[in-house]
């Protein structure tokens, strides 16, 4: 009882010697929904879906088309009843005109084709692109996950940084400590100048990782930039880094890879409906304004000035009904119908899977969380143990009891110790993000750090 006791105030004093104000992750997450420019980059393709729903839509809409043109043209052709189409040149005139042979000719035609009937098409091609907006929010929600992993990936590895670093400097401490105690034993004749050396090389050692590791700690610092660009380094809370989660049970939601399948096979069976219906007509209103002169007068005189534009001055209008039946059709929705039926077929088995594999992947995670805090708890024990061990050492090598090279080797056991007990925590944090994402739900990280 005293033993654990002993392990959980060194803990405690540890956590306490470790820079602490206030939890982070959450804020540096609102500050990354603010600043990352990939968001913006998400928020366009769902802009892009809707306006693609408004193009789909478009077509049933009445679809008015415009034509003028003015023109010197010859006039030898047959008279008739025509409504010309936009883009079409007709001209007609009297088969033996009186005075030139050519005039100036003005038209001006307006076409009406409205999508009146259409059998339903148009509101599956509504529910078609809904879906299609609802698939790129999807894909948002997902990328704000996959966004959250990598921003508490390169969170817990700063703060990882950061307690090595502060470990390592308790070491250089120690090492140091171990120089003062060599210097004063040799000069007393105790122990032979040569430790003294051997002091010096071990603290240099240390003091060369530790700088390497106060780079990766500026490094780390710069990746999580990327995310939040007034990341403080300073209200970082490094003292959860060492407490594991008490009950890390939560709510498994519905994965986005997994909604995105769904909504595929719900997009194709729209499509497949839609495909059934190919085969019926189109029923079309049709409407048509023209207004056309010539430089022709009311006896027939041709007259080939510029100015006689509108002696011959006519205005007709059209009405109608039309139907349109593509036959081919009848036999491409068939095929095409089989096709979709495959594919619909085939994005069942696609979410089983997803659905297993995530599933699967919990579970698995789950086991490793549960023998990784068994971990962590015997690597605390032996924590402890070494570093009782080191202050034992270190009062009989003062006491002249034994040489340098043993009180060093303890050192080193101890130093190897504490890294693998970092490790420890480093591997269950990194559980826990790969849990969460999997559950897509990061509140138990964010309400922890």
């Amino acid at each position: 009882m005293v033993f654990r006791l002993k392990i959980l105030l060194i803990v405690v004093g540890m956590c306490i010697s470790i820079k602490s104000n206030a939890q982070h992750l959450q804020d540096l997450w609102e500050k990354t929904k603010e600043y990352y420019s990939g968001f913006d980059v998400q928020k366009q393709q769902i802009l892009l879906a809707k306006q693609d729903s408004i193009a789909q839509q478009i077509k049933y809409k009445p679809q008015v088309q415009a034509q003028f043109q003015q023109s010197l043209s010859s006039l030898n052709g047959a008279s008739g009843s025509f409504m010309p189409l936009p883009g079409i040149l007709n001209m007609s005139g009297p088969n033996d005109p009186i005075g030139g042979s050519s005039t100036f000719n003005n038209f001006i035609s307006g076409t009406l084709n409205w999508d009146l009937v259409n059998f339903g098409r148009k509101g599956l091609d509504k529910d078609i692109s809904s879906s299609k907006i609802e698939y790129s929010k999807l894909q948002e929600q997902n990328f704000i996950y996959h966004i959250q992993q990598r921003l508490t990936q390169r969170y817990i590895e700063f703060i990882y940084l950061n307690v090595l670093n502060e470990w390592f400097e308790k070491h250089a401490e120690r090492y140091t400590s171990i120089l003062e105690i060599t210097k004063g034993l040799a000069e007393a004749g105790i122990v032979p100048g040569a430790d003294t050396l051997l002091a010096s090389s071990s603290l240099k050692n240390v003091e060369s990782n530790l700088l390497q590791i106060k780079g990766k700690v500026a490094g780390s610092r710069e990746l999580l930039k990327e995310f939040a660009k007034e990341f403080n380094p300073g209200d970082t809370e490094i003292t959860p880094f060492l407490e594991v989660i008490v009950d890390t049970n939560s709510s498994i939601q519905e994965h986005p890879l997994f909604l995105m399948k769904r909504n595929e096979a719900e997009s194709l069976q729209l499509l497949e409906k839609k495909t059934k219906r190919n085969h019926f007509p189109r029923v079309m209103l049709l409407g048509g304004l023209t207004n056309r002169s010539s430089g022709i007068t009311s006896n027939g005189y041709v007259n080939p000035n510029y100015s006689a534009l509108y002696n011959d001055f006519a205005n007709n209008y059209f009405v109608g009904v039309g139907v349109t039946w593509n036959l081919q059709d009848l036999f491409n929705s068939r095929s095409q119908r089989s096709s979709l039926g495959l594919k619909i077929q085939n994005n069942e088995f696609e979410q089983e899977v997803i659905q297993n594999e995530i599933q699967s992947h919990i579970a698995q995670l789950e086991a490793e969380i549960i023998a990784s805090d068994a971990g962590i708890k015997e690597s605390n024990l032996s924590r402890a143990k070494a570093e009782e061990a080191y202050l034992l050492y270190k009062a009989r090598y003062e006491g002249g009891l034994i040489n340098l090279s043993d009180l060093l080797q303890v050192q080193e056991i101890l130093l190897q110790t504490e890294r693998q007990n970092l490790m420890a925590y480093l591997n269950y944090w990194n559980l826990m993000i790969s849990k969460s994402y999997q559950q897509a739900d990061f509140s138990q990280l964010f309400t922890h750090f």
